[in-house]
């Protein structure tokens, strides 16, 4: 059972390559983000399935860390990372898609899930209670996380 899905789009102003980078940049995720105060990273190599990384943020309403693992990964056009929050699993999915006939442009979408079928009975009550409030400030800070990224993909592309 899904209890949120999110669905968000941006065209940003860079070839997927420069995008891919900076949406993989666990290492510098709390200057990049907003949301984000600290991120450390678990394991070494290449960001790929596999990779975990510790970030504290605020998610689907919620301040603290989390860990996050990368289940699905095909550079540089998508990636499915989760995290679990209680008895939840949060998925997001970025998918990019080059735009232009040089393919300078990249249309980055994030779908983020909320599943929720490890719920107790308690948890889904309190679910029917204050669930809007939670998906109105998730939207909002992965709306946030989308600008930041646009501005440091403008960033890197001017410094480029």
């Amino acid at each position: 059972m899904a209890a949120h899905i999110i669905y968000l789009n941006v065209t940003l102003p860079a070839p997927p390559q420069v995008v891919w980078d900076v949406i993989t940049d666990v290492d510098r995720a709390d200057e990049i983000y907003r949301s984000v105060s600290s991120s450390e990273l678990l394991t070494e190599g290449p960001y790929d399935v596999g990779t975990v990384w510790r970030e504290k943020r605020t998610l689907f309403g919620h301040h603290g860390e989390e860990e996050l693992h990368v289940v699905e990964c095909e550079a540089p056009r998508r990636a499915v990372v989760d995290t679990r929050l209680g008895h939840d699993t949060v998925r997001t999915s970025y998918r990019l898609t080059p735009l232009g006939t040089d393919q300078d442009h990249t249309r980055l979408a994030m779908t983020t899930r909320m599943i929720a079928t490890d719920r107790t009975a308690l948890e889904k009550l309190a679910w029917n209670f204050f669930g809007g409030f939670s998906y109105d400030r998730t939207r909002r800070m992965l709306r946030h996380d989308l600008d930041d990224v646009e501005a440091e993909v403008k960033r890197r592309t001017l410094a480029g």
